[in-house]
């Protein structure tokens, strides 16, 4: 009797264990079935001169080239403002439109998530209005503030930089995931930026 209560034992561990293998096996392959992702992303974004803050939208392709090599291309667009309680306006508003590439490699790869560490070149179209109490730069196009000696400049300029990314991705099944992204941005002109994101995406 021992004996046969050994033998279930035995035989419920090894069906417990190749079902685990069964669940395990589909993921962790998923990902070389499906080299294409796409995904969406919202967040938080900060810029670090002039204290702004706003929204980061972006949408990123990416192509898997090895199992631990990939490139991507997005297009990210970034809206914000900063508000002075005191004069009861808006003194700086902000909106970013933003194109880069990315060479990303798998830092850690499972059959449930991914961690990932991008670099790669950035444009960006600037539009900024800002409130300027004092002197502007000659030929700045500039409307009248409320107080007298303030303007608001409007600037307008092509910005080229780079791009540094980490990002991770979690799988609920073979296509479907979901993640996290942080990201800065650096420019030769302007501000750079920090950014805090949450993607979905799926795998094609």
């Amino acid at each position: 009797m021992k004996h046969v209560h050994s033998l279930r034992t035995f035989f419920l561990k090894s069906a417990l264990a190749g079902f685990f293998f069964l669940f395990l096996v589909p993921s962790a392959s998923a990902q070389h079935r499906y080299p294409n992702h796409f995904r969406t992303g919202v967040g938080f974004a900060y810029i670090l001169e002039g204290d702004n803050s706003g929204a980061l939208f972006s949408q990123q392709y990416t192509r898997e080239l090895t199992d631990h090599l990939h490139v991507a291309f997005s297009g990210e667009y970034l809206s914000s403002s900063r508000y002075d309680k005191q004069a009861l306006l808006f003194t700086s508003r902000k909106a970013f439109v933003m194109f880069d590439a990315s060479l990303f490699y798998d830092i850690t790869e499972t059959g449930r998530y991914t961690i990932k560490f991008g670099v790669g070149p950035a444009v960006r179209r600037r539009s900024e209005l800002d409130l300027v109490r004092g002197g502007v730069p000659e030929g700045t196009v500039t409307t009248p503030g409320l107080a007298p000696g303030d303007v608001f400049a409007h600037i307008r300029e092509k910005d080229i930089g780079g791009k540094l990314v980490v990002e991770t991705d979690f799988f609920n099944d073979n296509r479907l995931f979901f993640g996290l992204r942080a990201s800065g941005y650096m420019y030769d002109q302007g501000t750079s930026i920090f950014a805090m994101q949450v993607n979905m995406g799926y795998s094609f």
